[in-house]
């Protein structure tokens, strides 16, 4: 009567204003079966797997107490190096699932990384000579087709060029399931009886079952008998799931519960985010003034430098005239290579740049050390000639600096006379990274002694799993930042990295209010109501019981038949050695007066129809399994014989 009472009670916060407690409840329990043909059509035979099971409100639904038959399809079995590669891989199969290796495949090659789709092979120990390998199951074959690192993903670094030598073997359990659950997803594209039912992990193997269609065979049942044989292996395997974090052991350890506190999900992200611009010329380099100019010149990141006028005259008897062009470089680093093209004057000139010489002339006459300043005498004041040399000079470690930068061509001229020059610079004007910041919405939770970490994926590799490290580590990726003309390629070692945690709240648990209500409700029960206490206030609620008559006993008979199905156990069939086995059944009467005993062909009536009892028989037969299970122990520890 109590335990209906708590039930009513629960349910107290689903009533709503339109339908009080009393008959919310009555409607529910008005729809339990009241007989014993109700219940075994509503819950015993769809259970047993006849029918579909019914609530007391009348929603139905399929449901099944046997299993499909799980057939190991697919092993992995992996051996890491000293250098923390893999350098042992082999993939064995059953195609058919019929519980024989139809195929074993060995990669022959390093495996360096790990990912969801595939592997990574390069030069053991480094991260060099990388190959990626995706998995293809076309055609019911598993292979690993030669592709580009940047087509496989969910990437992580095995080997002792991304930390130690050590890791493979510490996470091995990890990386063999990893491959396994790639090649699985692989073959499960082309053959639906592929599809991954469970997944048993043991040191180095890894082993993947799938569904058939009919049967019942091994799976966590094998595992759990293992257990029942050797109870001391529970206590090994509790042990090694503190440091998994693939178990349930860490979740229960940081429950609520466990920390005796309420707490909180939080979760956040830190994000690197880049921002990009294209390079114009004048960006590079630009003109500050003065006798010239800056205009681009034929082919990509070609700018030419203008130094003089070419249409300007200078007069003058043996007389020395400066002309300067001055320019700003902006960005030094863009510059490839700057050459002094050309030089046209009459009769003398010399370019300078911030002062050091780049030409002087005419180089023909043997003077081409003039240093701007002394006037040459005389007849060689006037040769009567315009001088044209190409001296390409190459002047690019001088103009690698930012700033300010002058030209200056000294010229001597006798009567009419004139100097100018060209001058080519190669640049490099392909977009550039502007600028690159985080956005970090997790700087506050760090900081917080309250919260805890429980989750955290790095660029889709999770790294942090129910508040344990999962011993993986992304690879550095490259991404393509820009649009349009802009091709700006950056390589960072990581992209996105998003986490959860949990949070202690101010708050502890109090179950006094609880308590308190739960002893008012089980001290003031009856059929008639009970009293409750909401918000301190004590208040009594009244409710009617539906009358529910179940009858006390239903008739049944007894038979037996020859057994023609062979038993079987975790090792194999077990075979009879006595000749014919018998089974017992029970069957339920039919008939008005259910007198009528239902027996099937073959088999023998041992009791008629009657209200049986055989509680007797059933605990003898108990008593017998516990005692013949206890025979079967070795106490000594050793193997006995039979």
């Amino acid at each position: 009567m109590k335990l209906i009472v708590l039930f009513l009670l629960s349910l107290n916060a689903l009533a709503t204003s339109t339908i009080s407690v009393q008959e919310f409840t009555t409607q529910s329990i008005q729809g339990i079966p009241t007989n014993a043909k109700d219940f075994a059509s509503g819950y015993m035979n769809p259970m047993l797997g006849n029918g579909q099971l019914s609530t007391p409100n009348g929603t139905t639904f399929d449901v099944s107490l046997s299993c499909p038959t799980s057939k190991s399809f697919l092993s992995v079995l992996a051996q890491p190096s000293a250098t923390g590669d893999l350098s042992y891989l082999q993939f064995s199969r059953d195609k058919n699932l019929d519980g024989n290796i139809d195929s074993v495949k060995t990669f022959t090659k390093p495996v360096s990384g790990v990912c969801s789709t595939g592997l990574i092979s390069c030069t053991p120990g480094t991260w060099d000579d990388c190959t990626g390998y995706k998995w293809n199951g076309d055609n019911d074959n598993l292979s690993l087709i030669e592709t580009g690192v940047g087509n496989l993903g969910g990437c992580y670094c095995i080997n002792k060029s991304c930390g130690d030598a050590g890791r493979s073997q510490r996470i091995i359990s990890s990386i063999v399931t990893d491959l396994g659950a790639g090649a699985a997803n692989a073959l499960t594209k082309s053959n639906p009886q592929y599809a991954i039912s469970s997944a048993k992990t043991t040191g180095s193997m890894a082993q993947f079952y799938g569904q058939k269609l009919v049967g019942c065979g091994e799976g966590n049942a094998t595992q759990m008998a293992s257990y029942y044989q050797n109870p001391q292996n529970i206590e090994s395997e509790s042990s090694s799931l503190a440091n998994n974090a693939d178990g349930v052991y860490q979740l229960i350890a940081n429950s609520p519960a466990a920390k005796k506190s309420i707490t909180t999900a939080k979760s956040c992200s830190i994000a690197r985010h880049t921002s990009y611009k294209n390079i114009k010329l004048e960006d590079i380099i630009s003109y500050n003034g003065g006798t010239g100019g800056i205009h681009s010149c034929a082919g990509e990141g070609c700018l030419e430098l203008v130094l003089g006028n070419s249409s300007e005259r200078i007069y003058g008897w043996c007389d020395i005239h400066q002309r300067k062009a001055s320019f700003y470089v902006n960005m030094p680093e863009r510059i490839k290579k700057a050459t002094l093209i050309n030089a046209v004057f009459d009769d003398w000139a010399r370019i300078a740049l911030n002062g050091s010489k780049l030409f002087a002339g005419p180089v023909s006459q043997g003077l081409g050390d003039w240093d701007g300043k002394t006037i040459v005498p005389g007849k060689s004041c006037e040769y009567s000639t315009v001088w044209r040399p190409r001296p390409n000079v190459d002047f690019t470690s001088l103009i690698k600096k930012k700033g300010k930068h002058d030209f200056t061509i000294d010229v001597q001229v006798a009567d009419w006379g004139f100097a100018y020059a060209y001058a080519q610079i190669l640049v490099d004007e392909s977009c550039s990274l502007d600028q690159e910041w985080l956005s970090n919405s997790c700087e506050t939770v760090e900081q917080d002694k309250k919260c805890t970490l429980k989750n955290e994926t790095i660029d889709g590799v999770q790294t942090y799993k129910n508040y344990h490290p999962t011993g993986k580590t992304p690879i550095a990726t490259q991404r393509q930042v820009g649009g349009g003309s802009c091709d700006l390629n950056l390589k960072r070692n990581w992209w996105r990295v998003d986490r959860e945690y949990e949070c202690k709240t101010n708050i502890d648990l109090n179950f006094d209010e609880a308590i308190a209500r739960n002893a008012s409700v089980q001290d003031s029960a009856t059929t008639q109501g009970y009293s409750d206490i909401v918000d301190g206030v004590t208040t009594s609620a009244t409710f009617d019981l539906p009358d529910i008559k179940i009858s006390s006993c239903s008739n049944a008979c007894k038979t037996k038949r020859i057994k023609d199905k062979v038993s079987v156990s975790g090792q194999g069939p077990v075979s009879s050695k006595t000749g014919q086995e018998w089974e017992t059944l029970y069957r339920k009467c039919t008939g008005e007066n259910q007198n009528i005993c239902p027996n099937e062909q073959g088999e023998q009536v041992i009791t008629q129809c009657s209200c049986l009892n055989e509680f007797s028989t059933a605990s003898t037969m108990m008593q017998s399994l516990r005692q013949a299970a206890q025979d079967l122990i070795c106490t000594t520890g050793s193997p006995q014989s039979f």
